[in-house]
């Protein structure tokens, strides 16, 4: 799974974790069981799942880009601070 973050159209970073991560693989299936309880449903999809940095920061990370900490440290109050945090850990 590739993820990006941008602030104000302005890339800050890009993740790649396996999609097979257990927590994000849970969340998922938890969002899929509410709005599917009997299975699937022909022509009807889950249009808005959503996910958190929390459900992926354990799996195996690599870091396609980042911001440089200077530039990064820019957009401290628009980034959670634990992301953030991992985040400026893994900056140069």
């Amino acid at each position: 799974m590739l993820i990006s973050g941008f602030v104000d159209g302005k890339l800050i970073y890009i993740i790649e974790f396996p999609f097979k991560t257990d927590s994000f693989v849970q969340k998922l299936k938890t969002q899929l069981e509410k709005r599917f309880p009997n299975g699937d449903k022909k022509g009807e999809y889950l249009r808005s799942a959503s996910f958190h940095y929390q459900h992926y920061i354990e799996s195996n990370i690599r870091i396609i880009y980042l911001l440089s900490k200077d530039k990064l440290s820019t957009y401290k109050k628009n980034i959670v601070k634990n992301f953030y945090l991992f985040l400026n850990d893994n900056a140069n």
